[in-house]
């Protein structure tokens, strides 16, 4: 007899996991570097000098990439989870 009946709580659970690790991605990546920014260091990538917001919105952006790509493994296996739950 399983636990949950149909898969619904996990496809929802899967939903509210991309999102708020695509958001919590973007907070620290622009938390991070800005302060950065702010203390007066340059940010560097592959050696390569990002000066001033550009190198803050470029951090964000990757690190919300990051996030989303977290988030979305999660929700495949809460998805899957909810599949099997429904069967």
């Amino acid at each position: 007899m399983p636990l949950i009946k149909d898969g619904y709580p996990f496809r929802k659970a899967a939903l509210t996991v991309l999102k708020y690790s695509t958001l919590i991605g973007l907070g620290l990546g622009f938390g991070v570097s800005a302060l950065s920014f702010l203390a007066g260091n340059v940010i560097s990538i592959n050696g390569y000098a990002l000066s001033g917001w550009y190198g803050v919105w470029t951090v964000t952006l990757a690190l919300g990439a990051a996030g989303f790509c977290f988030g979305l493994i999660w929700a495949l296996v809460f998805k899957a989870l909810g599949e099997a739950a429904r069967r």
